[in-house]
């Protein structure tokens, strides 16, 4: 049986599939299974699984998408690992990263559930570093979770024991389905890391993080679901509206951004960036985003790491 199961959803992405799949087959840990699951794709990502014959590969393909956390559950279940590992199928691996998560999980306490790593995030069309994410969160990560997901799915591995106690991912949501699944596990279980970033994570047009109203749908799901924990904490409550707020001005909906900013201004009223926000939602959704992309882009210029 193999030791770790790594779990690749798919959908319309061959050539990143390609790219992802052969990150983990030169991986320097090499007791593991790939499970790639094929989300409905239209194109020739059929034909790019069955170019791989390594024994090690397993596949599914369905004929019609049914979204991306059914997809994850459903290969769960058919897994045989001991640990889940995750990998979305734009993203890469670099060589050592199992075999430094392995290090930390084996022989390690009932009280660890998972073990994450640093993040290169690249420009998928210009395959430079914009910014490099360094961990900084460990034991129990509750209430950073709930304040920020700093977690990339592609980096995480779970103890599949996991799974039995907090249950699968949750198929309600339109996006933020792996913050859930975090922020569930870190209400029993301690999280580890890999300070040393082993990810590359590619941001792409077609990333659900550009998808506005799928991520405020995520947001509002998550505040409804966990609605105590956020609330027992002003700061982590008023953070989490914050971010609605902006997702909703990004989208063009400046009625509701800043319906959902004097919310996050209730439960934290020194919060500059509330302010920030509000003012120059009042110069229109081109101006706000235009700034929005601004400040972004200088963020990366400068190389800000978090």
């Amino acid at each position: 049986m193999p030791k770790v199961s790594v779990i690749i959803p798919t959908h319309n992405r061959p050539e990143s599939l390609e790219k992802a799949v052969k990150s983990v087959l030169g991986q320097t840990y090499t007791d593991f299974e790939i499970l790639i699951s094929d989300d409905g794709s239209t194109d020739n990502t059929s034909r790019v699984v069955e170019g791989f014959s390594d024994k090690r590969i397993r596949s599914r393909r369905y004929s019609n998408s049914i979204g991306v956390a059914v997809v994850r559950n459903n290969a769960i279940i058919d897994s045989k690992g001991e640990y889940i590992a995750f990998l979305d199928d734009d993203d890469e691996w670099l060589p050592s990263k199992l075999e430094k998560q392995i290090r930390l999980l084996e022989g390690s306490s009932d009280k660890l559930g998972a073990v994450y790593t640093g993040v290169n995030s690249l420009d998928d069309k210009l395959g430079r570093i914009f910014e490099i994410k360094i961990p900084q969160h460990r034991g129990n990560i509750l209430q950073d979770l709930l304040f920020n997901n700093f977690i990339t799915t592609s980096s995480v591995i779970v103890k599949k024991h996991c799974f039995d106690d907090v249950g699968l991912f949750d198929t309600e949501y339109m996006s933020a389905s792996d913050n859930d699944m975090w922020i569930r596990i870190a209400q029993r279980f301690e999280f580890d890391y890999v300070r040393e970033p082993l990810v590359n994570y590619y941001i792409t047009e077609n990333s659900i993080s550009r998808n506005n109203m799928k991520l405020i749908k995520g947001l509002e799901r998550l505040m409804t679901k966990h609605h105590n924990i956020y609330a027992a904490n002003n700061r982590t409550l008023s953070n989490h509206w914050f971010k609605i707020g902006v997702t909703y001005c990004n989208s063009g909906n400046l009625k509701e951004g800043r319906k959902a900013l004097m919310n996050a201004f209730k439960f934290n009223p020194l919060d500059i960036r509330i302010y920030y926000n509000f003012i120059i939602s009042l110069l229109g959704h081109s101006t706000f985003t235009k700034i929005k992309a601004f400040k972004k882009s200088m963020l990366r210029y400068t190389k800000k790491y978090i």
